[in-house]
């Protein structure tokens, strides 16, 4: 595959359009843009040498070359646009963070902390930070009704983080099961991933400890959105 050739400006337009963001991204792009500008080099210096040698040569021969290096060189020239403007060009998804931010553990804000994390671990996959919508809401309850929202306002995935403290009666099943279902059903009705951050803990040491670096909820569940979002159908 040499430079100048569609194929390998197809797999870059692919490669800038999806949404595997590599971090190495722009280093393969600069390649890319050296490796074309010396192909056009080489090509521009065809064209010129057979110009310089036309009368020599015979019309036939000067007729398919030149229609050759013609096609390699506006190739390259439309490549090397391509690839100057690819970082502009990109399409990333938007990903709603619905949060519930009915709890707090002393001075540890459990809910902001796996909003945090969620949030982190989608910059980490490479979605652009202006392109995390975030939506508070009251309580778990409130978890499919704010996702439902981002949906609507144009999120391709969402993630919902909440911590649901039992207490003595049943409302606390009522809500965590409400909640989960409703996140459940939305992603089923429209197609659109949903990670499940809801937490639904007897003691707050509980979601305390699911809520730290590493064994973040909010960051597992970011992370199980963008695979879904990446995955394909084989």
């Amino acid at each position: 595959m040499f430079p100048g050739s569609t194929d390998l400006y197809r797999r870059l337009a692919n490669f800038g359009f999806g949404y595997r963001k590599s971090p190495n991204f722009e280093l393969y792009r600069r390649v890319a843009i050296s490796i074309t500008i010396i192909w056009l080099g080489i090509s521009g210096l065809v064209l010129a040498g057979l110009l310089w040698v036309r009368d020599d040569l015979a019309w036939s021969f000067f007729l398919v070359f030149g229609m050759a290096g013609i096609g390699v060189f506006v190739s390259s020239v439309i490549g090397l646009a391509w690839l100057i403007v690819l970082p502009w060009a990109r399409r990333e998804p938007k990903i709603g963070l619905v949060m519930a931010l009915y709890d707090k553990v002393g001075s540890a804000p459990v809910a902001e902390r796996l909003g945090e994390g969620a949030r982190e671990s989608l910059m980490e996959m490479g979605i652009l930070p202006e392109n995390i919508v975030r939506l508070d809401v009251a309580g778990a309850w409130e978890l499919p009704w704010g996702a439902s929202r981002l949906i609507q306002a144009g999120c391709q995935g969402v993630v919902a983080t909440a911590v649901v403290m039992q207490g003595q009666t049943h409302h606390f099943k009522s809500v965590v099961d409400g909640a989960v279902q409703g996140l459940i059903q939305l992603q089923v009705d429209t197609g659109v991933p949903v990670g499940n951050a809801v937490l639904a803990v007897t003691e707050w040491e509980q979601a305390v400890a699911r809520s730290q670096p590493g064994s973040n909820a909010g960051a597992q569940a970011a992370r199980a959105v963008v695979e879904a979002l990446r995955s394909e159908i084989r």
